[in-house]
Order: C-alpha cells, then sequence, then structure tokens
C-alpha cells in the first residue's frame, strides 16, 4: 500500500482516472441518478473524466455534470449527505478539441466556445441522436455535439462577413457554405 492509498490523505478516487479526490475539493457528479446513487458511487475528479465515462454508459436523457465538493476530513465519517457541499452548478458543456489539449484552462467548466464567442448548446441533441441512429444504428457521443456547435459557431461567423461584404444586415442561405 503506497502512501498516496492511504485513505485519510483523501476522499475518494475518480471513477475513470483513479486519481484521488481530496477532502474539501472540488469533483463532478453525473446528473443520471443511477451514476451518482450509492451503489455506482460514480465520481470525476474533473469535467473531462465525467464526459469520459459518458462513451460506455447509455444515458436516455440529457446530461450534465454537477459541481460538487467533497466533504470535510473531520465530517467524512459521519457523511451528513449536503452539509459540506458547494452551491450546484450545471456545467452546459465544454470545448473539446485536439487544438486546445495543450491549454491549461481545459480542465475548467466553460459554456461551448469558438472564436471568442461564447454560448450555449446551438444543435438540438435529441434530433442529432436520432438522425444518427436512424442512419447508421450508432450513439451518438456529448463531443459529437460540441463540434457541431463549434461548426454551427464557425459558419455563423462566416455567413456574418459574407452578409457585411454584401452590404447587408440580414445573413442568408447564399452566405452558407
Amino acid at each position: 500500500m503506497t502512501s498516496s492509498d492511504n485513505p485519510s490523505e483523501f476522499w475518494k478516487k475518480c471513477s475513470i482516472c483513479k486519481k484521488p479526490i481530496g477532502y474539501s475539493s472540488l469533483y463532478y457528479l453525473c446528473n443520471i441518478s443511477t451514476c451518482r446513487n450509492e451503489r455506482t458511487g460514480m465520481r470525476f475528479c474533473s469535467s473531462i473524466c465525467w464526459d469520459a465515462h459518458l462513451g460506455y454508459v447509455t444515458h436516455r436523457s440529457e446530461t450534465y455534470a454537477i459541481e460538487t465538493k467533497s466533504p470535510a476530513f473531520e465530517s467524512a465519517k459521519i457523511l451528513v449527505e449536503n452539509s459540506e457541499r458547494a452551491p450546484v452548478r450545471k456545467i452546459v458543456g465544454e470545448m473539446r478539441s485536439s487544438e486546445n489539449s495543450g491549454n491549461a484552462n481545459f480542465d475548467k467548466p466553460i459554456a461551448f466556445q469558438a472564436n471568442g464567442i461564447q454560448t450555449d448548446c446551438l444543435v438540438v441533441v435529441s434530433k442529432v441522436k436520432k438522425l444518427v441512429s436512424d442512419q447508421a444504428d450508432f450513439n451518438t457521443s456529448q463531443c459529437c455535439i460540441d463540434r457541431l456547435t463549434k461548426k454551427v459557431i464557425e459558419e455563423c461567423l462566416k455567413g456574418i462577413k459574407k452578409a457585411e461584404l454584401a452590404g447587408r444586415k440580414t445573413v442568408m442561405g447564399r452566405d452558407i457554405e
């Protein structure tokens, strides 16, 4: 047993990467009840680990990560639910792209962002998942939805530039390629 495996040094381990989650530190839960009940006990050290679990579980509804605070060392043995927890914050989504993998802020939860524009999801997730399922009987990951939102943002910005160059204040279908 190594010193990092000593239970008094950390609260729990991440369900994906097995990295220790310390006492009184932030961690993430899935909003789906079966992922966060006592039997499964899935906890994630970062939003990236939360996203990784979406690759092997099938959620039938919209899913998001819940940022939570682990109990303090003193109260961990008593386990009073919600006593030492931070306010719940929904993580709508975040940019997951290979070009941002070296970014130090990649672990920080953010809304979708492309070209300096921060927004919520711009595609209808259920419709995209249904289309993929109907056409190929495949599942759709959250990374796919994030990438589609990024593409929508980029195409809208290109359309705005084309409309400006044409002297119009309306983005038309011909402005989108």
